[in-house]
């Protein structure tokens, strides 16, 4: 008896303290004095079968809490506070006028409360239950595209009822439509969505400061979609590129949104700005690979956290088979590492440095890339505790998959750079078919089209003689490529040698992805014959700058190499170099980035 007694007692001991996985007791020992409020929710949960799948729900986001915080300021009036943070101001000096202090980080497992966590469970539950397309929806796509109570690193707030109350009227009206889905859902909410004034630098904000401001890059942008939609039960997603793949905007990635349909497939789009099917920059430029940013932990790389790159150690998913322009790859290793932890890494370039985008499989001898984007220039890499070296050598994966090695190890020709001018894959094109356009008007109601640009070599600093002269309100520049607009300065003649004064003219913007534009409206109507542009380029001349210095990079054992500087004579540089080196031509007196290149046929092409 007394031996059954001691094995009930331990049974009864064990039983009690492994009441929760070995998952969510690691969780709940981080908690620290925040564990009763995180109990709270699983004892709220665990009381009726009937909430079986809510205490599922419950240990997902419990789970898979552990690094995720809020970021921000603490002011009296913080819910503003984001609004005034720009990259036109100096930070400091916007700490100091507004009373800021230090950023504060507040780690969610330490910090967020039950109740918090029951009212996110509880309505994310309320509008996948009753909306018509939820039916379609299971339960590990609600986990992860409505379920979740954060989208970035933003101060938390209750923002599920905000969007609700928001969005009452077309909520009530997708609940009597038994035919709605959930992409025709978020075409009605992207179209009620604030229109954005793209501004960078400004922190993770919160649905409120987000709707209330209007201002933002696209994660921003990406981030209130997400907001309004899931709140609504409409399964949106962040997806991202790392880099882009066209200088200059490869300095950094991109981010825009999917919507899941019913038959599971996803639709990207761009929050607040295009609808899924139309175009946007996420679907029309080049990338080299894209993720989907996931609540839960995603482990897709299976080795030391020191021999990951800190690119690939978010909670991002490769979704990159779900677009085309991509293809699968091998290389072979040239230069080995001297630990194999089974991985190397594909990096792609912006000013002399190479960032990894993809990982790769590796034996020691061939590295396996899957679905890496075409019309990239990449460098394959190994990372080894923290530390990034050449696994090979550049090379250039062209449109049909075919891959074009560059080595410094050739043997060196003469070759000549001419007419040193070279825009963008992206802003060659939105040259292509663009317009110049006049209007006595300032809205452009009647607008007339004064010249078509139908070549893609537009040299800055070149004139366009007026066909039809008359007298104009406002001129613009408008792109053919939504989203870019080349223009950088106009200057417009009345004759030859009677150019209008700059301080009677108001240029404006537009940098809508549905129309891109550079406009002028004059003080009152304006005789134009002549009109004088200057385009967005590196390398172009104005009259401050007749003579420009450049100089030559030339990746060889490693690392660039400079090949010397040089001024141009009459549009021309001369080198003597690799034949079949990868090269950088950085424009020194504009102190501009600048672009990559290689020779073939004797010429230089830009990559």
């Amino acid at each position: 008896m007394k031996n059954l007694f001691i094995l009930l007692f331990i049974f009864f001991f064990v039983s009690c303290s492994q009441r929760y996985s070995p998952e969510i007791e690691a969780v709940l020992n981080q908690a620290g004095n925040n564990r009763s409020e995180l109990e709270k929710v699983l004892k709220h949960y665990s009381k009726n079968p009937a909430d079986s799948l809510k205490l599922k729900a419950a240990e997902f986001l419990i789970v898979n809490m552990p690094g995720k915080y809020s970021e921000y300021y603490d002011a009296p009036w913080n819910d503003i506070a984001a609004v005034y943070w720009t990259k036109s101001f100096n930070k400091q000096k916007t700490l100091n006028a507004y009373q800021l202090s230090k950023k504060i980080i507040r780690e969610d497992v330490k910090y967020i409360t039950a109740d918090y966590l029951i009212n996110n469970i509880e309505l994310s539950f309320k509008v996948w239950q009753e909306t018509p397309w939820g039916k379609h929806i299971p339960f590990d796509t609600f986990c992860e595209e409505i379920l979740p109570y954060r989208v970035s690193t933003e101060p938390l707030e209750n923002w599920r009822e905000k969007a609700l109350a928001s969005f009452a009227d077309p909520y009530r009206d997708f609940l009597k439509d038994a035919s709605m889905t959930s992409v025709n859902a978020c075409i009605k909410i992207n179209s009620l969505l604030p229109r954005f004034n793209l501004i960078e630098d400004f922190p993770a904000m919160t649905y409120s400061q987000l709707m209330a401001s209007a201002k933002g890059y696209y994660d921003n942008r990406t981030a209130l979609a997400i907001f309004s939609m899931r709140a609504l039960g409409i399964p949106v997603t962040f997806d991202i590129t790392l880099r882009w793949s066209e200088t200059p905007i490869s300095a950094t990635g991109h981010s825009w949104n999917s919507v899941r349909d019913s038959a599971g497939n996803h639709l990207s789009f761009m929050g607040a700005e295009s609808n899924p099917i139309q175009d946007h920059l996420g679907n029309t430029l080049l990338k080299n690979k894209v993720y989907r940013r996931m609540f839960a932990k995603q482990g897709h790389i299976h080795t030391e956290i020191q021999h990951i790159p800190p690119e690939l150690r978010d909670n991002i998913m490769d979704i990159s088979i779900e677009y085309t322009d991509m293809t699968d790859i091998e290389i072979p290793v040239k230069y080995q590492s001297k630990i194999q932890s089974g991985y190397a890494y594909l990096a792609s370039q912006h000013n002399l440095e190479w960032h990894p985008v993809a990982s790769g499989e590796t034996d020691g001898k061939t590295i396996r890339y899957r679905a890496v984007g075409k019309n990239n220039l990449y460098l394959p890499v190994h990372y080894i505790n923290d530390v990034q070296t050449p696994a090979g050598d550049p090379f250039w994966l062209d449109n049909n998959g075919k891959i074009y090695y560059y080595s410094s190890g050739s043997q060196d020709s003469l070759f000549t750079l001419t007419g040193i001018s070279r825009n963008t894959n992206s802003y060659k094109m939105a040259i292509l078919n663009g317009v110049i356009e006049g209007s006595q008007t300032q809205d452009f109601t009647d607008s007339v089209v004064l010249h078509t640009f139908i070549n893609l070599l537009v040299r800055s600093g070149q004139s366009i003689t007026i066909p039809v002269h008359d007298d104009y309100q406002s001129i613009r520049w408008k792109s053919s490529l939504t989203g870019y607009c080349t223009a950088a300065s106009i200057s417009f003649y009345k004759t030859d040698d009677n150019n209008l004064s700059e301080s009677s003219m108001k240029t404006s913007v537009s940098t809508s992805l549905r129309d891109s534009w550079s406009s002028t409206i004059f003080s009152q109507p304006k005789y134009i014959s002549k009109i004088k542009y200057t385009v967005f380029d590196n390398f172009s001349k104005n009259s401050d700058n007749p003579n420009l210095e450049y100089e030559l990079y030339c990746y060889a054992k490693g690392g660039w190499t400079s090949l010397g500087k040089q001024t141009e004579k009459n549009d021309t540089l001369i080198y003597t170099a690799p034949s079949k080196a990868l090269f950088y031509l950085r424009n020194v007196t504009l102190d501009k980035s600048g672009y990559m290149f290689c020779i073939r046929d004797g010429k230089p092409k830009f990559l």
